[in-house]
């Protein structure tokens, strides 16, 4: 249930082959999104590949150890700690390796300073959730002129599929190269306001997942993911089912069990 159209975006295949990490700037946040799965209540930390850190240069050690190559960088809204945000991207980037750092934000904190300062970092792409934000691409537009690869990653809610469609042709107008689209989940943090919006949970067929999908979301991301295909003429979308989240983090375990001791860079 790994699909995409056209290209699979580059910071996706360091991940599916289990060679990505998640950077947790800050679980502080300026949304409050009904699909959150971050633990409540907010926590203001660093933690990288599950391991909290008091001070941003000690990721570089951490990412070493376990020979990791794609890093997304997120929260939370990483962006309400611009300075620790800065200095974790600096430090990765002065790894003998390349490795590949992504920001994931919601945008609405993103300014041309800051959006400059990262480019100078070594940053090398954006991925900004438009469900957030109802949908306003005033930040997407604006990535765009600093960062080539500034995607949009959303979770498919069936409940909002036509703007989810119009958002579609609307990114394939302005030139944003991927879109990618998330299985909407209900997991022990998000669980009672996902089905406050009446979405039932459809364990009984995945009782092995991490993330129970909702009845209905992976139609919706089917869907959306045809849409794309049928009517976007640059638009590259790719498709993350909670399967394929599920066979990462296994990738991702076995590697860390592997690799517990530190290899040096393949």
């Amino acid at each position: 249930r790994t699909l995409f159209t056209r290209r699979l975006p580059p910071g996706c295949r360091g991940c599916l082959a289990g060679k990505g990490t998640n950077a947790f700037v800050t679980g502080l946040c300026t949304r409050d999104c009904f699909f959150c799965f971050n633990s409540k209540p907010r926590t203001d930390e660093l933690v990288v590949h599950g391991i909290k850190l008091p001070r941003p240069e000690e990721a570089a050690e951490v990412v070493a150890r376990y020979a990791l190559t794609s890093v997304g960088v997120s929260g939370g809204e990483p962006t309400l700690r611009p300075e620790r945000l800065l200095r974790l991207v600096r430090v990765l980037r002065t790894l003998p390796a390349r490795v590949r750092i992504a920001l994931y934000t919601n945008g609405d904190r993103l300014d041309d300073a800051l959006l400059r300062e990262l480019k100078d970092a070594g940053l090398a792409a954006l991925r900004l959730n438009l469900v957030a934000r109802e949908f306003d691409l005033e930040p997407v537009s604006r990535a765009l002129g600093f960062f080539p690869e500034t995607a949009v990653e959303v979770p498919a809610v069936p409940e909002r599929r036509a703007e989810l469609e119009d958002m579609v042709l609307r990114l394939d107008a302005l030139g944003v190269p991927f879109l990618n689209i998330h299985e909407l989940f209900a997991c022990r943090e998000n669980a009672a306001r996902v089905g406050e919006r009446g979405y039932g949970s459809v364990a009984e067929e995945a009782p092995a997942l991490m993330w129970e999908p909702v009845a209905g979301a992976e139609e919706a991301a089917l869907s959306l993911l045809l849409f794309a295909q049928r009517n976007a003429g640059r638009l590259s979308a790719y498709y993350c089912s909670c399967r394929t989240q599920a066979d990462i983090s296994s990738r991702g375990l076995t590697r860390r069990l592997r690799l517990r001791q530190g290899p040096p860079w393949p």
